[in-house]
């Protein structure tokens, strides 16, 4: 681990204690009227409301951060933190609402529009490292044809495109990044951002996708290596080692023959959920439980990370459940407590974990560093490469280092040529460095 993953780690744990763990609260409303078909009394639901809370994990404790609460629905899409501005972001019908962490009050309602025919911004996710919320713009497309049976004009929905962008939250205006659309299904707890390297991950179901936050274009896409019926899901991203975890829903069926229907179906006989770890660039799952937690997080619960304790904490069904990073093995499981007489707490988002990192991967949609003293053009071919890579330059190099994802550099060499057929498959970094003190960073993949 070089230096600088040292000193994010230790930023991390320094700022730990500051963490807060915040949510929707919701709480329902009734009264009890007479009715006479039953002949007793009955409750039935006048209103429900919402505010912001927070939880300890550790006690499941949910505590309102304001005395305020507001009668509007909320999106099961996402929600998000800033933690320097101490602002909690969700959706409510068309608009984007920002919370104030700190009094827990309501401080915002912002409709949300833009370039394209779309008032949904959903999947978002803030990024520490540039401040910025990015998330999926789906943009559907309809044809008009007449209904005899209503003698009118109908839309029928055709197709939906899925576009990439960030959004303002005191404006709601979002912004397309590139002009890449995306077809593939995204799932609800299945997104997070690598700030380090600026790729914002989504999984499409069997498919974990990156999304290059500079230029919107794909940064990767690798088929989920799990057995069939697998899925990981409720997806967190950890600054502490640079790792995606999410836990890994794997459903066992058999099959058996159905004397009703005549013919053979699948039954699920049993499920196991274990928390694991994915390689973004193979798709590749770790298994970090050495078996079967029996506990599966809530899709739109939240999941989140104690980089102090290497804890991952995600919500199941009433609990919260904490499960260790290390061994994989369930450290704490508390039922979580209402003590206002609230009855849900959704969407958990937690100021932990990324706070304060910065980006080591630059915007290179130009394949050059923009923070670089270089101007000159620097070519790396052939791309992607297998066993030799070469280096063109319009000035004399210095010296070339090939580093991995998080930054690590696993071969130097003071030559324009290099053997990179030992590395893994995978993307790759090559810092060029140039006589006069310039530098350029491109990236290639090895295949």
């Amino acid at each position: 681990m070089n230096k600088f993953f040292y000193f994010a780690f230790a930023f991390l744990i320094s700022t730990a204690v500051f963490s807060q763990h915040v949510g929707i609260v919701r709480k329902n409303y009734f009264s009890t009227v007479f009715d006479p078909t039953i002949n007793t009394n009955i409750e039935q639901l006048d209103s429900s409301t919402i505010r912001l809370g927070t939880v300890d994990p550790l006690s499941g404790v949910v505590s309102n951060l304001s005395e305020n609460e507001y009668p509007l629905s909320i999106n099961l899409t996402s929600a998000t933190i800033n933690p320097y501005s101490n602002h909690y972001y969700i959706g409510s019908g068309l608009n984007l609402l920002t919370f104030d962490i700190s009094s827990g009050n309501l401080i915002n309602s912002a409709p949300i529009s833009g370039e394209i025919p779309s008032a949904y911004f959903q999947n978002y996710r803030f990024n520490p490292s540039d401040t910025t919320i990015y998330g999926m713009i789906p943009q559907n497309f309809y044809s008009v044809y007449f209904d005899s049976l209503s003698m009118s004009n109908i839309e029928v929905l055709d197709s939906t495109q899925i576009r990439f962008g960030s959004i303002n939250p005191s404006t709601g205006l979002f912004t397309l990044i590139g002009n890449t659309s995306y077809n593939n299904i995204y799932t609800l707890a299945g997104n997070s951002i690598d700030p380090f390297q600026m790729v914002y991950y989504y999984s499409a179901v069997n498919k974990l996708i990156g999304i290059d936050l500079y230029n919107g274009a794909p940064f990767s896409v690798v088929n989920i290596q799990l057995p069939q019926g697998g899925i990981f899901e409720n997806i967190a991203y950890s600054c502490a080692d640079t790792s995606i975890y999410g836990l890994t829903r794997q459903s066992y069926v058999s099959t058996v023959y159905d004397e009703i229907l005549m013919e053979y179906v699948q039954i699920y006989d049993s499920t196991t959920f274990r928390l694991s770890k994915i390689d973004p660039n193979t798709g590749v799952v770790t298994f970090i439980s050495p078996f079967n937690i029996q506990a599966g997080g809530n899709l739109t619960g939240g999941a989140f990370i104690d980089p102090a304790t290497m804890t991952y904490f995600f919500n199941h069904g009433n609990k919260i459940v904490g499960v260790s990073m290390i061994t994989g093995l369930i450290t704490s499981s508390v039922i979580k407590s209402y003590p206002s007489g609230e009855i849900a707490f959704d969407m958990m988002r937690s100021t932990q974990n990324c706070y304060g990192v910065s980006r080591i991967r630059n915007n290179n949609t130009l394949e050059i560093d923009e923070f670089s003293l270089l101007d000159t053009e620097v070519i790396l071919y052939p791309n992607p490469v297998q066993n030799e890579l070469s280096v063109s330059s319009k000035k004399a190099i210095q010296s070339v280092s090939i580093l991995d994802l998080r930054g690590t550099v696993l071969i130097e060499s003071h030559t324009n040529t290099l053997i990179v057929s030992q590395l893994p498959n995978g993307v790759y970094f090559a810092k060029v460095k140039t006589d006069d003190g310039g530098f350029v960073i491109c990236r290639f993949i090895k295949n």
